[in-house]
C-alpha cells in the first residue's frame, strides 16, 4: 500500500476470482474518501462508495495473479488520496502462521501438471470447512514473488483465512518448475503434498488445446510438440538464478511463460524426484485424474485422511468438473501424432511405475481417444 496521505489507511484484504474486498480508514470525516476506483493493469474497470470503513468490488473476469490490481481513493472534490495495491497492506502475518523459523502456513500444496485437473481438485477440496484454500486458485509466490516474503504471500492469496486447520493453494507450475521444491521446503519442510496426474499423452494435447483454442498457440500439434522437443533436446531450462530472473520477466499476461512446456510438464517421474530429495515420501500423495473422476468420493476420503481432518465430510462434495476444455479438440489429434505422443513418453512412464510401486500400462494404450 501507498500513503498519499498519512490519514488514509486501508487495503485489500481479500481477493478472490469474483472481486475484491477491503477497508479504508481516515481520521477526517469531513475530508473523507467519497469514491473507490478498482485499476486492472492500469485500467478503470469499476467504482464504488465505502460503507462502514469497507468496500467490496466485483469483478467483470477472472482476476489473474499476474495482474496489477489497484483500488484508488478519491475525495469529495475528486482529487486522490491514496493507492492501495493488492498484496501490500498493513497488516500483519498472525502469530498462529509461524512454526519456529518456518511458517506452518500453507500446510499442503496441490501439485499437477495444467490440464490434470487441478482446478476441480483445489474447488473440491474448498468445501470442508476445515480448509482453506488460496484464492485466486494458484499463487504466482514461489514462482516468481517469493522474494517479497510471508507476510506478502499471506496478504494477497489468504485474505479469506478463518484460523481453518488446513491451509492449501494449487498453482500447477510448482511441480514444473525445478527451482520451486526447494523453495517451498525453505518455507515450509513439514509440508503435505497432494500430487494429480493425467495420462501424459492426454494432457499435452489438452494443453496444446488450451492455448491453441484461445489463438496464443498458432502451431499445429504435431509442430508445436516439435518445437517443444527441439527446445528440451537444446537443454533450455530454468535452474540458474539467471534462468529464473528472464523467466518472471517474460511471464505473459495470460501466465504463459517464454518456451512451450508441453511434452516435459507430463515428466513426472523427474518432477517428482526433485521434491522427494527435499522431503519424505510420507509427506507425498499421489492420486490420478482418472481415479478422481471414477470415485470422487474414495479419493477425496483419501486426502482428508492424509491431511488428518474429517473425512466423513468426503460423501458431501459437490462432484463438479471445473475448467473443462473448449469441444473440439479430438478433431485435431490425428492417430500419427497420438502414436507418437504414446511412444515418447513410455520410459518416463516407467520411470513412474518404479518410482510409485504401481503398474501404469493403461497410459500405453495406442488407441486415440475420439471424444
Amino acid at each position: 500500500m501507498m500513503k498519499e496521505r498519512e490519514k488514509l489507511s486501508g487495503g485489500i484484504d481479500e481477493a478472490t476470482y469474483g472481486g475484491f474486498r477491503g477497508f479504508v480508514n481516515w481520521n477526517d470525516d469531513r475530508d473523507g474518501p467519497l469514491d473507490l476506483e478498482l485499476r486492472v493493469n492500469g485500467v478503470s474497470t469499476a467504482r464504488a462508495k465505502p460503507e462502514g470503513g469497507r468496500f467490496a468490488f466485483e469483478s467483470t473476469r477472472a482476476t489473474l495473479p499476474s495482474d496489477q490490481v489497484e483500488i484508488v481513493a478519491y475525495d469529495r472534490n475528486g482529487c486522490r488520496m491514496g493507492v492501495f495495491r493488492w498484496g501490500e497492506i498493513d497488516r500483519r502475518l498472525p502469530a498462529s502462521w509461524m512454526d519456529g523459523g518456518h511458517c506452518r502456513y500453507p500446510s499442503f500444496f496441490v501439485l499437477g501438471a495444467a490440464k490434470s485437473g487441478t482446478t476441480s481438485l483445489h474447488l473440491y477440496l474448498e468445501q470442508h470447512p476445515a480448509i482453506c484454500m488460496s484464492n485466486p486458485k494458484e499463487p504466482f509466490f514461489f514462482e516468481a514473488e517469493y522474494e517479497r516474503g510471508p507476510a506478502f504471500y499471506y496478504n494477497k492469496y489468504f485474505g479469506g483465512w478463518k484460523g481453518e486447520a488446513a491451509v492449501g493453494e494449487s498453482r500447477h507450475r510448482n511441480l514444473y518448475l525445478p527451482y520451486v521444491p526447494e523453495r517451498i521446503h525453505q518455507y515450509n519442510p513439514k509440508a503435505k503434498l497432494i500430487t494429480i496426474l493425467r495420462n501424459p499423452a492426454e494432457r499435452a494435447i489438452s494443453h496444446w488445446w488450451h492455448w491453441h483454442s484461445i489463438n496464443l498457440e498458432p502451431l499445429s500439434p504435431a509442430a508445436a510438440f516439435q518445437a517443444d522437443l527441439d527446445r528440451i533436446e537444446e537443454g533450455k531450462s530454468i535452474v540458474t538464478p539467471e534462468d529464473i530472473r528472464r523467466y518472471v520477466a517474460t511471464l505473459g499476461p495470460n501466465a504463459q511463460g517464454e518456451h512451450r512446456t508441453y511434452l516435459d510438464s507430463s515428466y513426472y517421474a523427474e518432477q517428482l524426484e526433485r521434491y522427494l530429495r527435499w522431503f519424505s515420501r510420507d509427506q507425498l500423495l499421489v492420486i490420478l485424474l482418472d481415479e478422481l473422476i471414477a470415485n470422487l468420493p474414495d479419493v477425496i476420503r483419501r486426502i482428508f485422511q492424509f491431511l488428518e481432518i474429517d473425512e466423513t465430510l468426503a460423501e458431501w462434495i459437490e462432484p463438479r468438473r471445473w475448467n473443462e476444455s473448449q469441444p473440439g479438440m479430438w478433431a485435431h489429434i490425428d492417430d500419427g501424432v497420438w502414436r507418437w505422443l504414446i511412444d515418447h513418453y513410455r520410459p518416463h512412464n516407467h520411470r513412474l511405475e518404479e518410482l510409485l510401486g504401481r503398474s501404469l500400462k493403461f497410459w500405453d494404450n495406442t488407441s486415440r481417444p475420439r471424444a
